[in-house]
C-alpha cells in the first residue's frame, strides 16, 4: 500500500483505515505535544491579558477577569485533559471545536460588554487566534472545516449586533475573514497531506532498512554456517579459536580439539547416492551437536564428512567421555552403509572415528589442530569407530 500511494500524486494520497490507524499512532506524540503546548500558552496569555485589559477597557475589568482569568484557562485545562492520551479522531476534532467556539463566544460577550472600538477589536483578535489554531492543530480536514465554519458563524453573529457598523459592513468583514480562515484551512490540509507523505516515506525507508539488515544477516549466516547441517563452517571455527587464544582467562591446557570423520563415507555416497550421503551427514551432525555440552563446546563442519569440535574448560577424562558419547551415539543411529559388506554378507552400519588433542601454552592453534588430525588418522589405522587421544 505504501508503494502504491507513493506512486500517485501527493494530493491524491488517500489512506486506508489500517494506514490511518498506523499514521495516527505514529503521529500522536508530536500532535498531542503541539496541541497541549498551545493550550498552556493560550491560557497563560489569556490570564496575562487581565492587567492589560485594565488599560483597554477599565470599565469591564471584572468581566475580563472572570472570562480571561478564569473561564478561558478552565476551558483550556479541560481540553488539555482530553489530549493527555490518544483519542478517536472525532473526539480530538470535537474537543477543539468546542474549546475554540466556547472561547470565541466568551470573548464575544466581553466585546459586547466593552462596546465601542473594543467591540470590533475583541472579535478581530479572537478570529485571528482561531485562524492560527486551525494551522496549529493537526486534526482531520473535516474537523478543520468544522472549526472554520463555527468560527465564521460566531464572528458573523456578533458582527450583526455591533451597533457601530451596518449589515453590509458586517457581511463584508465576515466574508473577508472567512476567506483568510479558509486559506488557513487549505494550508492545514496541505500540511497534513505532506505529513502523510513523509510518513509513507519513513515506512518505505524502514522497510528497506529492515530488508537490508535481514539480507546482511542472511549473508553472515551463509558466510559462517554450513548450509547442509546448519553447523558453523571452517571460517567460524577459525574465528572461535582465535578468540579463545586471545582470552587470557581460559587456560590453554583446558582447550581440546576433536577431529571426527565418518568411516567409509565415500562407499555410502557411491552406492546409495548423494541424497543418502547428505541425509547421513545431517543426522550425524545433529547427533554430535546433541552429544556435547550446551554452551561450553562448539561443533563445526570442517569439510565433507569431517567435523571439528572445540571443548573449553575440559580435562582429558571429560574429553574422552564426550568423544565416546559422540562415537556411541552415532553408532546407535544404525544408519546402513550399503558400501560396506561384512564377512557374513550383511551390510555394516555407519560409524565415526575421533582424534582428540589438547592445547598447550605457547603452541599455535594450527599445531593443536594438526595433533588432533594425526590422532584421527591413528584412530582410522586402529580399525575405525574408536577414539584416539
Amino acid at each position: 500500500e505504501t508503494e502504491l500511494l507513493l506512486s500517485q500524486r501527493t494530493r491524491d494520497i488517500r489512506f486506508s483505515p489500517e494506514m490511518v490507524r498506523a499514521y495516527r499512532q505514529k503521529d500522536w506524540p508530536q500532535r498531542s505535544k503541539i496541541a497541549r503546548a498551545w493550550m498552556v500558552w493560550v491560557a497563560l496569555i489569556s490570564m496575562a491579558f487581565v492587567p492589560i485589559s485594565f488599560l483597554l477597557a477599565p470599565n469591564s475589568l471584572w468581566l475580563t477577569t472572570a472570562i480571561s482569568g478564569l473561564l478561558v484557562p478552565a476551558l483550556h485545562a479541560c481540553a488539555y485533559l482530553v489530549w493527555r492520551k490518544p483519542r478517536a479522531a472525532a473526539v480530538e476534532g470535537l474537543s477543539l471545536i468546542l474549546l475554540m467556539s466556547s472561547v470565541m463566544i466568551a470573548y464575544g460577550f466581553l466585546a459586547v460588554a466593552a462596546g465601542g472600538s473594543d467591540y470590533e477589536r475583541f472579535l478581530t483578535c479572537i478570529m485571528y487566534v482561531n485562524t492560527i489554531a486551525i494551522v496549529v492543530f493537526n486534526v482531520d480536514y473535516v474537523w478543520s472545516l468544522g472549526l472554520m465554519a463555527c468560527s465564521t458563524g460566531i464572528f458573523f453573529a456578533f458582527e450583526i449586533f455591533n451597533p457601530a457598523i451596518d449589515l453590509e459592513e458586517a457581511v463584508g468583514t465576515t466574508v473577508f475573514y472567512a476567506m483568510g480562515i479558509y486559506a488557513a484551512t487549505i494550508a492545514r490540509k496541505t500540511q497534513s497531506i505532506l505529513g502523510q507523505k513523509a510518513f509513507l516515506l519513513s515506512l518505505r525507508n524502514q522497510y528497506r532498512s529492515d530488508a537490508l539488515k535481514s539480507a546482511i544477516h542472511q549473508l553472515e549466516i551463509l558466510a559462517t554456517h554450513d548450509p547442509l547441517t546448519g553447523l558453523g563452517n571452517r571460517r567460524s571455527a577459525t574465528d572461535l579459536v582465535e578468540r579463545l587464544w586471545r582470552d587470557a582467562t581460559i587456560p590453554k591446557a583446558s582447550i581440546a580439539f576433536m577431529m571426527a570423520d565418518i568411516d567409509l563415507f565415500k562407499r555410502l555416497n557411491d552406492t546409495a547416492g548423494h541424497a543418502a550421503g547428505d541425509q547421513c551427514i545431517r543426522r550425524v551432525a545433529k547427533t554430535i551437536e546433541e552429544s556435547v555440552r550446551w554452551g561450553e563446546d562448539a561443533v563445526f563442519r570442517y569439510g565433507g564428512e569431517e567435523f571439528f569440535i572445540v571443548l573449553t574448560h575440559a580435562s582429558p577424562d571429560l574429553a574422552w567421555t564426550i568423544a565416546e558419547r559422540v562415537r556411541t551415539a552415532v553408532e546407535a543411529l544404525t544408519i546402513v552403509n550399503p558400501g560396506v559388506q561384512l564377512v557374513d554378507g550383511s551390510t555394516d552400519m555407519v560409524t565415526i572415528s575421533l582424534g582428540v588433542a589438547f592445547a598447550q601454552e605457547d603452541v599455535a592453534p594450527e599445531i593443536v589442530a594438526k595433533w588432533a588430525d594425526d590422532a584421527l588418522y591413528d584412530a582410522k589405522r586402529g580399525g575405525r569407530n574408536i577414539v584416539f587421544l
